[in-house]
């Protein structure tokens, strides 16, 4: 199983990576990898957090080698990715559900007026 960064690079592998939530997806650099952490880092169940601006989406790596593509990812990198997909999506419609109470209780609040001086 090709999961080390040089053994991707000798197998010709195209890695991109991909955000669920916000959708960011782009080639990676695997010789720019391999510099700056080695050839032996294992890019198998490498799930970092994306970057994206405020993005609360977790990165998935995908290796093509002609037609195939494979997540670069076992059953247990799998389960990881699920519960923090998980975690964002309930985080993300709980502050939309706030936002829209916080609105609909603005609508309904009479304005303050201020108590007379003297």
């Amino acid at each position: 199983m090709t999961d080390t960064v040089i053994q991707l690079i000798e197998t010709g592998a195209r890695v991109t990576r991909y955000c669920e939530t916000c959708k960011d997806h782009g080639e990676i650099d695997l010789e720019r990898i391999r510099r700056v952490r080695g050839d032996d880092f294992p890019m198998l169940d490498h799930l970092p957090l994306c970057t994206n601006g405020d993005c609360i989406g977790m990165i998935r790596f995908k290796a093509s080698l002609g037609m195939r593509s494979r997540w670069l990812m076992t059953a247990k990198g799998h389960e990881r990715f699920q519960r923090h997909s998980d975690w964002a999506f309930t985080t993300k419609n709980m502050a939309i559900k706030r936002q829209v109470q916080r609105e609909r209780r603005a609508k309904q609040s009479p304005p303050m007026r201020e108590a007379p001086r003297g």
